[in-house]
């Protein structure tokens, strides 16, 4: 297993582009130095008021797909 983490700061007008369709996945930088495209759907359970805020990690199996994705502290 693999565990990357970032951050995300998305406000609420960008994410009603997602909403109309507009956008699939978000492209995130994780602080190892890597690019990954995540599904946005994955995200809906940390979306507040304000959008889409916070320090995550997300962890990947073997075959480099999701298998968790939290908010940290």
């Amino acid at each position: 297993m693999q565990r990357l983490r970032f951050r995300l700061a998305i406000s609420k007008a960008q994410l009603l582009r997602y909403y109309q369709g507009q956008i699939a996945a978000l492209s995130v930088n994780t602080e190892q130095g890597l690019r990954l495209q995540v599904a946005l759907h994955h995200f809906r359970s940390f979306v507040g008021h304000d959008g889409l805020n916070g320090y995550f990690e997300i962890e990947l199996n073997d075959q480099n797909q999701l298998h968790r994705l939290s908010r940290l502290p």
